[in-house]
């Protein structure tokens, strides 16, 4: 089956160019608040892409960025009702920045460019892929964040408890707003040398294209 998209670079890539804008870094202080957020947008995502894909053919094109948007209210809230209920500390730690999912760049990149132009099956597989890529940067950020900005490792969502590394944070820089600005700055870095790399690559070997 052809997958339609309208991206034209690194979906990788451009994820990540969004996730500069997105608010959630600010909250990957410790691992557990990492998986926390990571894990609400993976579902939000994955219940979001299947549904414009069901509604893809109905949704008025005029109309399509409000309705996108509501459907990725509805899903975040349903995530943040089933966390309050089973995780209470771990919202109380999120804060504001659980339900600002539902307007998340992540969120509504993968509705315009891939949701909304394939059935319900490769939206779902889609938007699973983009929640771990999404998930393994923000547990990468969280890790070096706790690790390096506090000097323990697997506190609770609250930043009480947990495992201590170093007798004083290394670099307690990153364990403030400004240290998600630098993470961010290394992973655009990263993944901007990984796709040069891979271009010339490709350019040198035209005929494995």
């Amino acid at each position: 089956m052809l997958l339609k998209t309208k991206l034209k670079s690194s979906d990788t890539l451009s994820m990540l160019q969004m996730l500069a804008l997105c608010p959630a870094l600010a909250v990957t202080t410790t691992i557990s608040c990492s998986v926390a957020i990571a894990s609400a947008l993976l579902i939000s995502l994955t219940l979001s892409a299947v549904l414009i894909s069901v509604l893809r053919k109905i949704i008025p094109t005029k109309l399509r960025m409000p309705v996108y948007l509501l459907i990725s209210s509805f899903s975040v809230s349903v995530v943040y009702l089933i966390m309050r209920a089973i995780f209470p500390v771990v919202v109380t730690a999120l804060g504001i920045y659980l339900p600002v999912l539902a307007v998340s760049c992540v969120m509504v990149m993968r509705m315009e460019t891939f949701s909304a132009l394939n059935l319900p099956g490769p939206a779902a597989v889609d938007g699973l892929i983009a929640g771990v890529e999404f998930g393994a940067i923000m547990l990468g950020s969280g890790f070096i964040r706790e690790l390096f900005g506090t000097g323990r490792l697997l506190a609770d969502p609250l930043g009480h408890g947990g495992w201590q590394v170093f007798p004083a944070a290394p670099v307690s820089f990153l364990s403030h707003p400004a240290g998600a600005l630098l993470l961010i700055a290394v992973w655009a870095a990263v993944f901007q040398y990984i796709q040069i790399r891979s271009e010339k690559k490709a350019a040198a070997n035209p005929e494995t294209v």
